[in-house]
């Protein structure tokens, strides 16, 4: 089954397939998207995903269980191939929280210990991939921000791209629009912007 099987035609939604080009080594970049509906999260995840481990590259998935649950139940139809994939370390799925709590020291991101765990993570599955190259899915910069710690969230994004300037991969951030309903705080949400090289629209499809 192809990779781009994944797609659910069923939702409706602005459709940029240039933005495939995402899952490939020579465009690893920074990206985000704020979401409503994270059914369209889930879709672009795992179509990105699935195309980078089909390419022998590798992805790390840093989630929450539910959308763990969600991306997982997207490779159903290819079962064995997922199994080989997350049994050769190329595919690695973590819990958002507790990856976060890992590196936190006094609540706010540390960035030495931020190095030796996710910085850790992200070289050591790189050398498992045929081109050096991860494709990421965070969620621990959208759990800081939704437990009103915006600047931590902001400075969670900095230490990604200080990693990027050592690592080679792709890192995709999403936010929901319910974190930002009430009193959002309007400076950390152009500075999140800001560290991003794309930001995605909600309700996109790639």
């Amino acid at each position: 089954m192809p990779a781009d099987s994944f797609t659910n035609s069923s939702l409706s939604s602005r459709v940029y397939p240039d933005l495939l080009t995402l899952s490939n080594p020579e465009t690893a970049s920074h990206f985000v998207q704020f979401y409503a509906d994270d059914a369209y999260l889930i879709e672009n995840v795992a179509l990105l995903a699935s195309r980078a481990l089909s390419c022998g590259d590798c992805a790390i998935l840093i989630a929450t269980p539910r959308h763990r649950e969600a991306l997982e139940h997207k490779f159903a139809a290819r079962r064995r191939e997922f199994d080989r994939w997350r049994g050769s370390g190329r595919y690695v799925a973590l819990d958002a929280a507790q990856t976060l709590a890992g590196f936190l020291v006094g609540g706010e991101p540390d960035p030495v210990k931020f190095e030796r765990t996710v910085g850790a993570l992200v070289h050591e599955t790189s050398g498992r991939s045929a081109h050096g190259f991860v494709f990421a899915f965070g969620e621990m910069v959208a759990l800081l921000y939704a437990d009103g710690r915006p600047q931590a969230a902001v400075r969670l994004e900095r230490m990604w791209n200080a990693l990027a300037r050592k690592r080679r991969f792709s890192l995709y951030c999403g936010y929901p629009l319910s974190s930002f309903v009430r009193a959002p705080d309007v400076n950390a949400l152009l500075q999140i912007c800001a560290e991003h090289s794309l930001a995605i629209p909600a309700e996109t499809l790639f």
